[in-house]
């Protein structure tokens, strides 16, 4: 495929109308939501000064996940996923208002904060499966494979800039007007989904059965498992979550506590693995199908692990962005190829529930091993730390690297050729 061919595959996503004003809405919300994420984890740093506490943090905002999630996805495949959204963001602009005012006034405690991490942890995990679930409805299927590594570029780029701006508004006025834009961020994001909703309407799914959310759950995960692509899709992500995909959680620690660099240190962090991510899935969103992408996203996993085991022996601080760089770069390739496998392959009437597990998966995981790696800082220290996620990365790639032929057998073949069938017509 031609370059040119690959931008305008690009361009045409952004042709659909319902697509276009999601993805607007989204990404201005993903924007003020990383400097919100910027602001609480520099309040949380400033008032324990310590990793294990910002592995407490991140435990409480991912963890209710767990309960959440599941339950969720199940409701996103019974009801119309948009007025859920509108639902879940008007909740989280009231959070994000509050807390900016408590912090303005110089009124956050400890404890304040670590409630209001829970509360926005608990919005946010009920609205990621219908999140996820949207995007299908917005476009032809055949599309989808631009759709999502647009998805994740658009988030990374928000990822990348985020951190920048908040950065800078942290260091001149402080982190309140920081978590001010979030609720800025969360209302635009609330009137295109309002917009949206004048003029298109989610699929409904007909119910044979009384509802049993618990039955759904178990339905979603019984399939999910027996399935022999995603399957083991799920267990290398599983495996991936507990320790290599906590760095996010950890900057913090890495940028004033190892690299003593500030606010702006954790900016430019935060950023660096931001720009890797953001290229990745601009590469991964030019692609026209889905051949190669269990391959790609387990070779993705070794050069994880090499990030971090340079990263453990790394003395400068742009030597550890680059590291950073191509730690975000290929976290993306096994994030973003998985997803796009899975919404390709997975049953219509079972999407929303995979891609609860999925989201599930991808929150849970780093928050609980947050808990973990934070106490590994605190006793070894950070670098160190490091080099024990890049080893433990090392074995995941080895175990993946086994069930490659299986999960492109499953994931890729029968994708691929649904694909070349829509494209004959």
């Amino acid at each position: 495929m031609s370059a040119n061919q690959s931008w305008s595959n690009l361009a045409a996503a952004f042709r659909h109308k319902h697509y276009r004003t999601y993805q607007t809405g989204r990404f201005l919300s993903q924007f003020t939501t990383w400097m919100y994420k910027i602001a609480v984890g520099w309040i949380a740093w400033k008032l324990t000064r310590s990793a294990a506490w910002l592995g407490v943090f991140g435990f409480l905002d991912q963890a209710p996940a767990l309960f959440i999630m599941p339950l969720a996805g199940a409701v996103a495949d019974r009801m119309d996923n948009l007025r859920f959204m509108r639902i879940t963001q008007a909740l989280l602009l009231s959070q994000a208002i509050l807390l900016s005012v408590l912090d303005g006034f110089d009124l956050l405690s400890l404890w304040s904060l670590v409630a209001f991490t829970l509360v926005y942890g608990t919005i946010n995990a009920a609205q990621q499966p219908a999140a996820q679930a949207i995007l299908p409805n917005l476009m032809p299927k055949d599309a989808l494979t631009v759709a999502y590594g647009l998805n994740s570029m658009l988030f990374n780029v928000a990822r990348f800039a985020g951190p920048m701006a908040a950065g800078a508004l942290i260091s001149a006025w402080g982190t309140a007007p920081a978590i001010l834009c979030n609720a800025l961020g969360a209302a635009v994001f609330t009137v295109c989904l309002i917009f949206l909703q004048t003029d298109f309407s989610m699929p409904t799914r007909a119910r044979d059965r009384a509802p049993d959310l618990l039955r759904d759950v178990r339905e979603g995960f019984a399939y999910a498992l027996s399935h022999e692509g995603i399957g083991p899709a799920m267990v290398i992500l599983s495996t991936l979550s507990v320790m290599t995909f906590t760095i996010d959680l950890l900057l913090p620690s890495l940028a004033d506590g190892v690299f003593h660099a500030g606010a702006p240190g954790l900016a430019w962090m935060t950023s660096a693995m931001a720009a890797g991510a953001m290229l990745q899935a601009t590469l991964i969103a030019r692609r026209s199908g889905v051949s190669g992408l269990s391959a790609y996203a387990i070779h993705a996993i070794g050069w994880q692990a090499l990030g971090f085991l340079a990263l453990a022996i790394s003395g400068d601080i742009w030597l550890a962005l680059v590291c950073i760089f191509v730690i975000g770069f290929s976290a993306s390739a096994t994030r973003v190829s998985s997803m796009t496998l899975l919404q390709y392959s997975v049953d219509l009437d079972m999407r929303a529930r995979v891609a609860s597990f999925y989201s599930l998966i991808t929150h849970f995981g780093p928050a609980l091993g947050s808990l973990v790696v934070g106490a590994l800082g605190d006793l070894a220290g950070m670098q160190a730390t490091m080099g024990i996620i890049g080893v433990y990365t090392i074995g995941v790639w080895a175990w993946a690297a086994r069930k490659r032929p299986a999960m492109t057998s499953a994931l890729e073949i029968e994708a691929e050729t649904y694909r070349l069938r829509v494209a004959r017509r």
